[in-house]
């Protein structure tokens, strides 16, 4: 039997999020792109807002929702992230970037994880612009995210 995530988990979920961001540096980040259809055919808008904690200067540990996902355009994951920073360069560093959640749909929830990477252009001493690219699975539904989006520092 498939464990279920309901409000009162997610509400759990998030106080201890807040609790561990209140102790160091918090990070938000927000992206616009798209992911692509069933098994790499065509693609839908979606976007993505996270609320990450800076465990050091290169490694983020968060939270994140929007909207789409490789099975529906209209499905609302809520992710588990880390994004950690490659110490190569000054201003563009590359990025590798994990992905872990549910996906609640219309037609389908389930399991989804992305794998991926890209680049954080600096924009200053706190923020970033974000070039990111995934492989995206949610069950036996595979494809593609792409994103470009900006971090903010507090």
């Amino acid at each position: 039997m498939a464990a279920r995530l309901n409000p009162k988990s997610l509400f759990v979920l998030g106080i201890c999020h807040f609790v561990t961001v209140s102790h160091s540096d918090a990070v938000l980040t927000g992206s616009l792109g798209a992911n692509s259809h069933t098994h790499f055919k065509g693609a839908s808008f979606a976007y993505n807002v996270g609320l990450f904690a800076k465990f050091d200067d290169q490694t983020l540990f968060g939270i994140q929702s929007g909207q789409g996902t490789v099975d529906e355009s209209e499905a609302i994951p809520i992710f588990a992230s880390a994004i950690i920073r490659m110490p190569l360069g000054r201003v563009v560093l590359p990025v590798a970037t994990g992905d872990v959640g549910y996906a609640l749909g219309q037609h389908r929830s389930g399991f989804v994880w992305k794998a991926g990477g890209g680049f954080d252009i600096r924009n200053g001493r706190r923020s970033s612009f974000l070039l990111l690219g995934s492989y995206e699975q949610q069950g036996s539904i595979k494809g593609w995210s792409a994103r470009a989006g900006i971090l903010l520092e507090f």
